[in-house]
C-alpha cells in the first residue's frame, strides 16, 4: 500500500509527533518504558531488549526496537537507567536516547513510593526519497531531510507493596512539530498534547500459581482514550500465559518462558479488531530480559 506512506507523510505536516510513547503489549515486563519512576525498582540491575512489528502486511506500519538497562544505587534509595529505542513509521525515522533518575521512599517494610524523571535526546529525519510519486523527478521528494536533534522530558511516580502497584506518568513533555513551510521542527509545550498514562496491577498468589491482572490507560486530550486490560498467569515460575484487550484496537495473546532464574523470553501477538483489520495480519512483539540477581533489601521483584 504505497499510498499509506503518502498518507502518513501528509499527516506529519499538520500533526505533532513525539507526544506518544511507542506501543508495547508487554510493557509490564519492563515498566521503565512507560514510567521513569520504575528505574531500579527490581532491586537489581536488569537489561531488556524488545522488538515490535506492528500491523504486518501494511506498508509503512510502525516498527520499534528498544534496549534498556536500569538498577538501584545508594542501598536502593536511587534508581538509574538508560534506554535507547528506534521507531520507524512510514518514511519517518526516530532514535531516542533517555537517561532515568528515580528517588524511592521506603514507607514500610513492604511499601515503596518512587518519583522519577527522564531526559531524552531525540534524533529524527524523514526518508523522502522512499516516496513513490507520479513524477520520478519531483525535487520535493528527491532528497532526504537532515537529521534534527531535539530534547524531551518525562516524569512519573508509583506506589507498590507486595500485592498491589499503581503508577502515573507523562512520557513526553515536549512536542515536536514538523513545519513544511520552514526548515525543520519547532518545539512546543502544550498541555492539550500531553499523553497521560495510569497503570495499576494486582498480585494473587495460590500455591505455585501467580495471577497478575493489570490495567494501563492512555489519555491524550482532544484525541483519544485507550485502555489495556491484561491478565498473566505464572505457572511454577516457569511459564507465563496471558491475554489482553486493548480498547478499539486489538486482542492480545502473550506467552513468557522463564528460561532460568535470571532470563525471561516473551512473545505476544496482537489481533487487530479496529477498522485496520482488513489491511494487516496483526502485530508481533518479542521481548528478552536478563536480571543480575544480586539482591538488596527490597520488595520481591518477581511479583511485579
Amino acid at each position: 500500500m504505497r499510498y499509506l506512506i503518502v498518507f502518513i507523510l501528509l499527516g506529519s505536516f499538520v500533526v505533532t509527533v513525539g507526544q506518544q510513547a511507542p506501543l508495547s503489549s508487554q510493557y509490564m515486563m519492563n515498566r521503565l518504558s512507560i514510567n521513569p519512576a520504575y528505574a531500579g525498582e527490581l532491586g537489581f540491575n536488569s537489561v531488556s531488549i524488545s522488538y515490535r512489528k506492528q500491523w504486518v502486511g501494511m506498508e509503512g506500519a510502525p516498527t520499534t526496537q528498544n534496549i534498556s538497562i536500569h538498577g538501584p544505587v545508594s542501598k536502593g534509595k536511587i534508581g538509574l537507567g538508560i534506554m535507547v529505542f528506534r521507531d520507524v513509521i512510514g518514511v519517518s525515522r526516530e532514535n531516542n536516547i533517555s537517561a532515568f533518575f528515580a528517588y524511592k521512599i521506603q514507607k514500610k517494610k513492604d511499601e515503596v513510593l518512587s518519583f522519577g524523571i527522564a531526559a531524552s535526546a531525540v534524533f529524527s529525519n524523514n526518508q523522502w526519497s522512499q516516496i513513490i510519486t507520479s513524477d520520478p523527478n519531483d525535487e520535493a521528494f528527491s532528497n532526504n531531510s537532515p537529521q534534527y536533534i531535539f530534547p524531551d522530558f518525562s516524569a512519573g511516580f508509583y506506589y507498590k507493596n507486595n500485592n498491589y502497584n499503581i503508577g502515573f506518568s507523562i512520557p513526553n513533555f515536549l512536542q515536536h512539530k514538523l513545519d513544511a513551510s520552514s526548515s525543520g521542527y519547532s518545539i512546543i509545550n502544550d498541555f492539550s498534547q500531553y499523553n497521560y498514562l495510569l497503570e495499576t496491577g494486582l498480585i494473587i498468589k495460590s500455591n505455585h500459581i501467580i495471577i497478575k491482572p493489570s490495567l494501563l490507560s492512555r489519555y491524550l486530550p482532544n484525541s483519544s482514550f485507550q485502555v489495556d486490560i491484561n491478565c498473566i498467569v505464572d505457572l511454577y515460575n516457569k511459564l507465563g500465559l496471558g491475554v489482553s484487550y486493548r480498547t478499539q484496537d486489538a486482542i492480545v495473546g502473550m506467552i513468557q518462558f522463564h528460561i532460568n532464574n535470571q532470563m525471561i523470553l516473551g512473545y505476544s501477538y496482537d489481533h487487530t479488531i479496529s477498522d485496520l483489520q482488513q489491511y494487516n495480519n496483526g502485530s508481533h512483539e518479542l521481548f528478552l530480559r536478563y536480571d543480575f540477581l544480586y539482591k538488596i533489601k527490597a520488595i520481591d521483584p518477581r511479583f511485579f
